[in-house]
């Protein structure tokens, strides 16, 4: 009788203590607290896991020649005063094919940006390509604001490559962006409040989600 009353105890319980020991499961100091499903370019759905280590020193200097190959001539540098960050809605990309597109459907000059990160499906992960509009510190073509165009005047664009309503930036977009945005905000006295997604952009006249909806925006900021 009493294995009988043991064997149903152990039984009733079972479930309860297994699920208590499944959910203990240590959260990584770096990942994003974004989880959950999203759907895929193809309908299916996979689970937001991917974990992003970033370095917290604040080691990205003016002076660093690590970042010098990112500072502009100084014979045209402008005085920057934003931030807007984008993602090119496409799943692969780098500066030429953009720069390609923008000339051909567009009818613009080049590439609108001033940065482009890419994924690794056309450029490297996380390779940083500065474009002719940073080089020459040109009016960039990437937000549309009010009549002043204020965020192509003075706002500095950076497009990683990838849909971010679909998935996610990769460790080294991260990474990379973060390391570009530390090196752009010290030089130009930007502060965090100015670093903006397109959709958030004040005075953006478009209706976007830009840079998407699952873009880790916060986490982005809280390594600058």
């Amino acid at each position: 009788m009493l294995k009988k009353i043991i064997a149903f105890i152990i039984a009733a319980y079972l479930p309860v203590i297994a699920i208590l020991f499944i959910g203990c499961e240590s959260e990584d100091a770096y990942r994003p607290a974004i989880s959950g499903v999203v759907p895929s370019l193809h309908g299916d759905s996979k689970p937001m896991q991917e974990t992003y280590k970033i370095e917290d020193s604040r080691k990205y200097k003016t002076t660093s020649s690590s970042y010098s190959a990112w500072a502009p001539p100084s014979r045209y540098e402008k005085s920057w005063k934003a931030i807007i960050i984008h993602h090119s809605a496409t799943d692969t990309g780098s500066a030429a094919t953009i720069d390609d597109y923008h000339r051909k459907n567009n009818g613009w000059d080049g590439i609108g940006y001033n940065f482009v990160i890419g994924n690794g499906k056309g450029a490297g992960n996380g390779q940083v390509e500065s474009t002719f509009r940073w080089r020459e510190q040109k009016t960039g073509a990437h937000c549309k604001t009010d009549s002043s165009n204020w965020a192509n005047e003075n706002a500095i664009g950076i497009c990683l490559v990838g849909n971010f309503d679909y998935s996610r930036p990769s460790g080294g977009q991260v990474e990379s962006l973060v390391k570009l945005v530390r090196f752009l905000s010290e030089r130009y006295d930007i502060p965090q409040s100015r670093v903006y997604g397109h959709n958030t952009t004040p005075g953006h006249s478009t209706n976007t989600n830009c840079p998407g909806k699952n873009f880790p925006m916060w986490y982005v900021k809280s390594k600058l």
